[in-house]
């Protein structure tokens, strides 16, 4: 597996540590939640942006890896919209 497709994955991973603060977030009372809720989101915004970056990156470098790395980017992408709309309503 190509170094840039190990960068994606662990990208991945910073989405799910964002995704952990949204949530805690949700769950806790008193102020402290919006600073809780601004972090995930710009966490796990910042994970799914870097996630289809490397892959995109991996699809044009690493032909033979281009249709798990497309794959990654689509996953990335819906993920990325999903947390467009969770945020709008949250």
């Amino acid at each position: 597996m190509p170094w840039i497709l190990r960068f994606a994955i662990g990208s991945l991973f910073v989405f799910v540590i964002g995704a952990a603060m949204i949530a805690w977030a949700c769950i806790s009372t008193g102020w402290e939640v919006l600073s809780w809720f601004a972090w995930g989101c710009v966490t796990a915004g910042a994970g799914l942006i870097a996630t289809a970056l490397f892959a995109m990156l991996s699809a044009i470098i690493h032909k033979s890896w281009r249709s798990f790395s497309l794959a990654l980017m689509i996953v990335s992408v819906l993920l990325f919209l999903a947390l467009q709309i969770f945020a709008k309503f949250a």
